[in-house]
């Protein structure tokens, strides 16, 4: 066996790991023909056909297959990737049976190129085969790999994180050594026993047992990669004897290390995976290929051609898209916060703002004198004369600014929740004070919310009592009164999602509607402990909005209404992707893809004013709102501005445009050019980066070329308006970085940035002959782009 290590390596299966198991490198399996049954842990899935799962580095596992499965394992050397991670805390979410993400046809077209290498007959097939694991490991870490001491774990406990840091660095530091539980618990200045539950806790395992779990890492590599003999490997990895070592190799591995030395030897002699095939195998495998080749969709092209019959019945464009979170209520009675909902509404048709915190001891609430609505009232009045119609949140939600996830830049100042009974007496004055102010019609067509963010309370029955107290006193007044919640965390909660959607449908009171949070993260579970990581899924939200449906489905409850209460690609409001040209692209992309899947969508968040912080010393400091505080229009503004013009039939709608009609010869396209964030962004702090190094965090910068061809239209002449916003045109960040990020600019040059950033604007005729109308665009990275198609009359 040679010494030399390579980073990946595969093997064809046909046959089933018949007892659970661990291995000391993370393996794949990708299913040619057949079934296969894997449990992890206590976890089961089910694969077919075509389906992808990774299995993490000494998990326990066992796999089950059928009599014609068909497989390919990937084996990929743990040291090797961690040296080029410069971690050794690695963990990957990879399971196309339980996760959906655009990553995995992309991998499966690697996969496919890796396995069809062994039936090419190339001099240069080796070299070609290490660059493609190097592609595929690329792939899995951009797409699917989370570094547990990254600590991305979404708004969970900072001191935990730190403390497991702490006992992690401090086993990987010293397992050559002789420690213990009793040393460590010396170190943090904690008891023998609290430290031992909280190991256990937190990291699924015994101090003892993590330890162990440690030391035999690195003890399996020194057996498969040199020849050091069973009590030198046991000695240098801090087993008191080669005793103790067998036995704790046997208990996890179920075999002695020198056994599974030359086991693991014998299969590395193996050097072509196709040797333990059959015939009739083979021929199997190149057929699977082949038919993967044929379904495999064509590369995308720099140009696109769109060919639309307008003769053809469309659909009833949705208006799910056209609601923003406002944020705290009582934001709402300063001036420059009216002054720009009110533009919001002229340009964008906004129907609902979404407003929290309505019960707050400040403005509404003292425990001693009850309740004071006038301040309510002057935010609801405010909202109502200008067509805007309230969507309240009625539960409590933190004031906090975040950096990042994890890193707050304003301590959080958690309003604590009233109690039940309290909450109750509330409900009761709010919901007849309501009615009397401004009547049940209207109050009909509002939303109220019941958030909760400690999904926990819900498991105990806590979250039930406020939920089912908000509702019996709206539906006290009317039935139709629409009450939900409760805010889960697409990609974040979804195993506790189901739990709890199963309990909830069995309780008297259910929601009129589901409300749930898009945010790019997703969540994996190791033990107890949730790791997080950023998601550069081009379709996050639609694929997780898919799982959700899953789910829903699978609890057996019937919900009548989806809201997608608060989206948004990050959380953090200091991130300056908020203020360019791939935010715009990310809105209307994201207002096109979801248009008629949900019932509501509400963009996290309309304003800048919302997280106006002390820090907040620059123009555009990459705060989520559409418009800054200075009143500065940002391209996601013009996104909302541009779906505002759409017409209400829509005739075609694609991943990079929507074309929509009034029926009468008058057409309306929105498109852009969105590029995927690239896998430099997932481990990029949000706050750290530059508006100069923006163009690193894009996966490419082609321009993409759309041409539209509407057949069957009157034959005379067209007038095209055309608007645009990107880097060139209408970006209020790119036109900053012409004034050189300018802080204090004087009003002249704020009013220039005003004004310029604005799109620009093109007009020109078109003839048509011969009843198709053809229009050609040129899309810049992250362009987005209005075209507005009336047919021009002329006198005769």
């Amino acid at each position: 066996m040679s010494d030399e290590r390579r980073l990946m390596q595969f093997y064809f299966i046909t046959k089933s790991e018949v007892s659970a198991h661990y291995h000391q490198n993370p393996e794949m399996f990708y299913i040619l023909a057949g079934n296969l049954e894997v449990k992890i842990d206590e976890q089961e899935f089910h694969l077919k056909a075509g389906d992808i799962i990774l299995i993490n580095a000494n998990k326990r596992h066992l796999v089950n297959g059928d009599d014609s499965l068909l497989a390919a394992r990937f084996e990929i050397d743990f040291h090797v990737l961690a040296e080029h991670m410069e971690t050794m805390q690695l963990l990957f979410w990879c399971n196309t049976v339980a996760d959906k993400n655009d990553a995995y046809q992309e991998l499966r077209s690697l996969l496919d190129q890796i396995l069809a290498r062994y039936f090419e007959k190339e001099e240069k097939s080796a070299l070609h085969l290490n660059a493609l694991y190097y592609e595929t490991a690329y792939l899995l870490t951009s797409n699917f790999l989370v570094k547990t001491d990254d600590a991305r774990v979404y708004l969970e406990n900072t001191q935990d994180k730190q403390r497991i840091r702490q006992i992690q660095n401090y086993i990987q530091a010293n397992y050559q050594s002789e420690i213990s539980l009793n040393d460590l618990a010396g170190r943090l200045f904690l008891s023998n026993a609290y430290l031992s539950r909280y190991v256990k806790k937190h990291l699924g395992l015994t101090f003892m047992e993590y330890l162990n779990n440690v030391r035999l890492f690195h003890a399996v590599d020194e057996l498969l990669y040199t020849q050091k003999n069973m009590t030198h490997i046991a000695l240098d990895n801090g087993f008191p004897t080669s005793a103790a070592f067998t036995k704790a190799f046997r208990d996890v591995y179920g075999v002695a290390p020198s056994e599974y030395r030359k086991e693991i030897r014998k299969q590395e002699g193996v050097e072509d995976p196709r040797q333990n095939l059959s015939e009739e195998e083979l021929k199997l495998a190149q057929r699977y290929l082949e038919l993967r080749k044929e379904d495999q969709e064509p590369e995308a092209k720099a140009v696109k051609t769109v060919v639309i019959d307008t003769k053809e019945e469309g659909t009833k464009l949705s208006h799910s898209y056209k609601n923003i979170c406002i944020g705290e209520a009582y934001k709402i009675l300063q001036s420059d916060v009216q002054n720009q909902i009110k533009e919001l509404k002229e340009s964008t048709g906004i129907q609902y703002a979404r407003i929290w915190n309505i019960f707050s001891r400040e403005e509404c609430f003292n425990e001693k004198e009850g309740c004071n609505f006038r301040k309510m009232d002057m935010v609801l009045d405010f909202l109502l004369e200008n067509d805007i119609k309230p969507y309240i949140e009625l539960g409590h939600k933190e004031t906090v600014f975040l950096y990042t996830p994890e890193r707050s830049l304003k301590p959080s100042e958690e309003a604590k929740q009233y109690s039940i009974e309290i909450f109750q007496q509330i409900m009761s004055e709010f919901t007849m004070h309501l009615v009397n102010r401004y009547g049940l019609e209207e109050i009909e067509k509002w939303y109220f919310e019941m958030w909760n963010s400690d999904k926990d309370d819900m498991e105990s029955n806590l979250y039930f009592s406020y939920f089912d107290s908000a509702y019996e006193k709206l539906k006290e007044i009317s039935s139709r009164i629409q009450v939900g919640g409760a805010g889960f965390i697409l990609g974040y909660e979804t195993r506790q999602c189901l739990r709890i959607l199963e309990r909830w449908k069995d309780r008297k009171i259910t929601p009129d509607f589901l409300s749930v949070y898009s945010y790019q993260y997703t969540s994996v579970f190791e033990g107890d402990s949730r790791y997080g990581r950023k998601s550069i899924d081009r379709n996050y939200m639609k694929n997780q909005m898919e799982i959700m449906k899953d789910v829903i489905a699978e609890s057996g409850i019937e919900i009548p209404k989806i809201h997608i209460s608060e989206w948004n690609f990050t959380i953090s409001n200091r991130n300056l992707l908020h203020d360019s040209c791939e935010q715009g692209a990310y809105v209307l992309k994201n207002c096109i893809d979801m248009n008629g899947e949900v019932d509501m969508m509400a963009y996290w968040h309309a304003l800048d004013n919302y997280s106006d912080y002390y820090d907040a010393d620059e123009i555009l400091n990459g705060d989520s709102g559409m418009i800054s505080r200075d009143g500065i229009l940002k391209p996601s503004f013009y996104a909302y501005t541009f779906m505002n013009h759409l017409l209400p039939e829509v005739l075609y709608k694609d991943e990079n445009s929507i074309v929509t009609t009034n029926g009468r010869g008058h057409y309306v396209i929105a498109c852009h050019n969105f590029k995927k964030l690239s896998a430099q962004y997932v481990f990029k702090d949000e706050d750290q980066i530059t508006v100069d190094e923006i163009d690193n965090y894009v996966e490419d910068s082609e321009p993409l070329k759309l041409s539209f061809h509407l057949k069957n239209v009157k034959s005379g002449a067209y007038l095209v308006k055309t608007h645009l916003v990107n880097r060139e045109n209408g970006s209020a960040q790119d036109i900053w970085k012409r004034l050189e990020y300018g802080k204090n600019l004087t009003k002249d040059e704020m009013r220039y940035l005003r004004k310029s950033a604005i799109p620009r604007m093109e007009m020109n005729h078109v003839q048509v002959h011969n009843d198709v109308l053809e229009i050609d665009c040129m899309l810049m990275e992250q362009e987005i782009r209005l075209l507005d198609i009336r047919y021009h009359y002329t006198a005769h």
